[in-house]
């Protein structure tokens, strides 16, 4: 990774933590939680994805989600993505539903896959298949937008699309997810 990457990772961070730190007065929302799990589609690889995310909301407008995600394999590629975003919350419908920009950093480990076929002997109907992978990891930079509902004291719905920005791996992840709130 170039200097000027690491740079931008640098920002990012320095921005998600100083936003987590802004936390304005204490309010209803102060230490909410939400666990859950989601599914969704990603473009990089054209197949679904699905993992869990848990969000903790500072206050009325910020809320921090880690996410971690899988995404099936397509054409010898899958891999394995976790995410740390901030969410900067616009509550609608008196805080029944919102909407929210998010900006956060990515880590994807992205595995290929190749199978090598061998043949014991015609006669033995035997055959085996290796499977020959390199896996490539990198970092990145996310930005996106969601929406959430929150259908009743404990149970929300999420949906959420985010374009990630990382070196030969960009693409959008679009997920629906459904969490419990504590």
């Amino acid at each position: 990774m170039n200097m000027s990457g690491k740079r931008w990772i640098a920002a990012a961070l320095a921005a998600t933590a100083l936003s987590g730190g802004l936390a304005a007065r204490a309010d209803q929302y102060s230490g909410e939680k939400t666990l859950g799990i989601r599914a969704g589609y990603n473009t990089y690889n054209n197949r679904p994805l699905a993992g869990a995310q848990f969000s903790y909301r500072f206050n009325r407008l910020l809320k921090l989600s880690p996410a971690v995600e899988y995404v099936f394999r397509n054409d010898g590629r899958d891999a394995l993505m976790i995410d740390l975003n901030m969410d900067f919350v616009f509550p609608l419908a008196q805080g029944r539903c919102d909407i929210y920009p998010l900006a956060g950093i990515n880590f994807s480990s992205w595995n290929f896959h190749k199978l090598d076929a061998i043949q014991a002997s015609p006669e033995s109907h035997l055959s085996s298949t290796n499977d020959v992978s390199t896996r490539v990891s990198r970092f990145g930079l996310n930005a996106g937008a969601g929406f959430g509902v929150n259908i009743s004291g404990s149970l929300r719905l999420s949906a959420t699309a985010t374009y990630t920005f990382i070196k030969e791996f960009h693409g959008a992840n679009i997920t629906a997810g459904i969490h419990y709130r504590f």
